[in-house]
């Protein structure tokens, strides 16, 4: 593999003196990583994907199907493969939490402090529909490979491993490196709070936290994540009758579940606009935001919309792309994601339904804390029900948004010669309107830290949903420049 390849390069006349004079040459990086990557990395995630392992949210046998552990060993295996100077790693795992990979990287540049690179290992629901291979099917088409988790955020894993081995490879220092990667990220991340907890001190105090699960707006460039937003995820329930009633007798009489639920609904969000009616979900928008979103539609112009697969003739929420780049990152938005009390269509009768449940998935704009939130949309959710009706609120945990402070000199020249070199454009800041509920968390922890937070996931990209992708060329570049910035990191 990488060896093998680095092998065949020594051969050229005085290689080894080239090795060293140009120790944070890009395009050698970028034909090392690109290697690894075709023979080592996508490999790995096609058998990655064909285990059918999900988060601990969405199986409730994860700990004893062995499905998690296998995806898992894949991932390990590979990296093990590698070689990697100074690697060591543990699997914690304590009862009822998921496992964990807690790994170590021996500096070969003393004295530069500690970066910590983060990643995890779990799954989204599979959902049916695929059209592209399948969910644990995967296929490589048009350079993109097809499958559940591959680009979130399986590649996390070995794609560090991958980074650090070719720093080493080429020579090029880099500072002590600590690797977690964890199997709960899509249900909530609590054990992982509860094991960085247990392992603080053998983590340190890092200078730089890297994360690689976050998204991108084009192929054309490298992107960091500047801020996420938070998210509240509650169940609600309508109850008004103990059983299922003709409609033709009740209706007009028995208060209809649904329609109550609308109007609950309709107390959060203003359904002519989506804008969210409960001011603590709100936060303060920056002139210097609205300035970002100018600078990121200078680049992208109408692909901010275009990328998506609207139906022929359906708009998006404004014609002002500034305006929808604001909306998914620093504005708050509900969605509902889920619903029962209602049979399928081939089984609807003539019945008024006894109970209506909704699940709601509220975004939080970064600075809005998910227990203030939560307690203001239980609030409205709750007050006043019409008709007396019996109104169940069942919140799961929250997260908090998060926002990165201003990059540090060198870290934002690193990060700018990376995409420069490899892409041949600057690099841009992405607001990501998802979530990555322990970045609010490192935050917290480490406050002198600087972020690089990045990704794969473009738009058509289509995570937690059918046909989830990623670019492989995309990936082979992002690579690159995350390898670049850790050398850097040993040189500043």
């Amino acid at each position: 593999m990488i060896q093998g390849f680095l092998k065949r390069f020594s051969k050229i006349p005085n290689f080894h003196h080239f090795h060293q004079s140009l120790k944070m040459d890009s395009q050698r990086i970028q034909e090392v990583i690109s290697q690894g990557v075709d023979s080592g990395v996508i490999p790995t995630l096609m058998d990655y994907i064909r285990i059918p392992s999900l988060s601990t949210a969405f199986d409730p046998n994860w700990e004893t199907n062995g499905y998690m552990e296998q995806a898992q060993e894949v991932l390990l295996s590979y990296v093990r493969s590698l070689n990697i100077e100074g690697f060591t790693y543990e699997i914690v795992k304590e009862p009822g939490k998921p496992w964990l990979v807690f790994g170590e990287v021996q500096a070969t540049a003393p004295d530069k402090g500690t970066i910590l690179m983060y990643g995890h290992m779990d799954k989204q629901p599979h959902l049916s529909g695929w059209t592209v291979g399948g969910p644990t099917d995967p296929v490589i088409v048009d350079g993109k490979l097809y499958g559940r988790g591959g680009g979130d955020d399986g590649y996390a894993l070995p794609g560090a491993a991958l980074c650090i081995k070719t720093l080493q490879s080429l020579g090029i220092p880099h500072g002590r490196i600590v690797i977690v990667a964890e199997n709960e990220e899509e249900s909530d991340s609590e054990s992982l709070v509860y094991y960085i907890n247990k392992l603080r001190d053998r983590i340190g105090s890092p200078e730089l936290i890297v994360c690689l699960d976050s998204g991108i707006m084009n192929y054309q460039q490298f992107f960091i994540t500047t801020s996420l937003r938070g998210v509240v995820n509650i169940d609600v329930t309508v109850k008004t009758i103990l059983a299922g009633m003709h409609s033709g007798g009740t209706s007009g009489v028995l208060p209809s579940a649904y329609r109550i639920m609308q109007h609950i609904i309709s107390r959060i969000e203003d359904e002519r606009t989506g804008e969210i009616l409960i001011p603590e979900l709100h936060t303060e928008i920056k002139p210097s935001i609205y300035e970002g979103a100018a600078q990121i539609v200078k680049f992208m112009g109408p692909y901010i919309v275009g990328a998506f697969p609207l139906i022929n003739g359906v708009k998006p929420m404004t014609d002002d792309l500034v305006q929808l780049l604001i909306n998914r990152s620093w504005k708050p938005t509900l969605t509902v994601i889920g619903c029962e009390g209602l049979p399928p269509v081939a089984d609807a009768g003539n019945v008024i339904q006894p109970h209506f449940t909704t699940r709601l998935s509220v975004r939080l704009p970064p600075g809005v804390s998910g227990k203030v939130a939560t307690e203001a949309l239980i609030r409205e959710i709750t007050r006043d029900p019409l008709y007396n009706a019996v109104v169940e609120v069942t919140p799961q945990s929250p997260s908090d948004g998060w926002a990165q402070n201003d990059l540090e000199p060198w870290l934002n020249e690193a990060v700018q010669e990376a995409s420069n070199s490899v892409f041949h454009a600057p690099a841009l800041n992405l607001w990501e309107g998802g979530s990555i509920p322990f970045m609010g968390y490192l935050g917290e922890l480490f406050p002198s830290a600087q972020f690089v937070i990045t990704g794969i996931l473009h738009l058509e990209s289509n995570p937690h949903s059918i046909n989830e992708n990623f670019s492989i060329e995309y990936l082979k570049k992002a690579l690159s420049c995350v390898a670049y910035i850790i050398g850097k990191h040993a040189s500043k």
